[in-house]
């Protein structure tokens, strides 16, 4: 049997026995689509691959610590671990520790960034708003499949299954459902 044809779950089970390839088949079957979601939310290169790095060293500890627990949803769960790491990159910026004359030069520009920070604050309501509109406006089944996507992290054989409709309709519905965001939001 090609290595391309073996499911995510044996692929897995023979790289936690020692089987090398097994693993580079599943970052080539996984990781376009991986880092186009990490690049989408930190609209970074750089940084989008340092992040896919990093989850994909989890999912090596994950396995070889015997952790992994195989549900038949591994796309799925890398997404998610990717989705948390993201998450963490931009806690940690928020986070970031600002030196004293960093804290002096804000200081001394304190009105003007509050007022900033205050516009920003604004600008960035007023947008989530506009987008959560904007899916309320969407097609029935293209919120559906933006959902299951987003917001439970499915695939898109796993949303066509839950849908009831092949995969090609649910990426078609996805790809409806972005544009025409694109076109309500003018992004």
């Amino acid at each position: 049997m090609l290595y391309s044809e073996v499911q995510d779950a044996e692929l897995i089970t023979r790289y936690a026995s020692g089987d090398e390839r097994a693993f580079e088949v599943l970052m080539r079957r996984h990781g376009d689509p991986l880092f186009a979601a990490i690049v989408s939310k930190v609209k970074d290169r750089d940084v989008a691959d340092d992040i896919f790095q990093e989850v994909w060293i989890k999912f090596i500890h994950s396995v070889k610590s015997g952790d992994y627990a195989e549900s038949g949803k591994f796309a799925a769960w890398i997404h998610r671990v990717a989705r948390n790491a993201t998450m963490d990159f931009f806690r940690k910026q928020q986070r970031s520790p600002v030196s004293n004359s960093d804290h002096m030069e804000l200081a001394s520009d304190g009105i003007a960034d509050e007022a900033l920070n205050a516009e920003e604050r604004a600008v960035a309501m007023q947008w989530m708003h506009d987008a959560h509109e904007a899916v309320k406006r969407l097609p029935a089944d293209q919120k559906l499949v933006l959902e299951l996507r987003l917001q439970s992290g499915l695939s898109f054989k796993e949303i066509a299954e839950e849908t009831g409709v092949g995969i090609n309709t649910a990426l078609g519905r996805m790809r409806y459902a972005v544009a025409n965001l694109r076109r309500m939001l003018h992004v």
